[in-house]
């Protein structure tokens, strides 16, 4: 994976992910990225800050995308599952510690994942 300098339109250093890094999404705090690697039934963090790679997460096989909550707490990932129709899964990863938690079962192939955003706060007048 090659960060850009969104400033100066340049490519950084290459951070070394995954084998096949097809998805990316990003904290709400800009701090941290989540890359889904399909080959390597992995998503990785990286630190925004430093270009780092942290450990990578294991999740189930074939992970095509990548979503997070609006609060930055939970990445969910769509595993597609490749050839193994019970591989069908969405892994929910904590971000505080980047833990995979019990991959949630699913239909058939799932390519990609979505979040809601938050209702919006109402007040009662008085």
């Amino acid at each position: 994976m090659t960060p850009i300098n969104t400033a100066t339109n340049k490519a950084g250093k290459a951070i070394t992910v995954g084998i096949a890094p097809l998805a990316i999404a990003m904290t709400p705090n800009g701090k941290t990225a989540y890359i889904a690697n399909a080959l390597s039934n992995t998503v990785t963090p990286i630190r925004t800050a430093t270009n780092t790679a942290l450990k990578a997460i294991k999740v189930g096989i074939d992970p095509l995308s990548v979503a997070i909550t609006p609060d930055g707490k939970t990445a969910y990932v769509a595993n597609t599952g490749g050839i193994d129709i019970n591989g069908d899964t969405v892994t929910p990863i904590r971000t505080a510690t980047n833990t995979a938690l019990k991959a949630i079962k699913v239909g058939i192939g799932p390519i990609f994942v979505a979040i809601t955003p938050p209702a919006p706060c109402s007040r009662r007048s008085r």
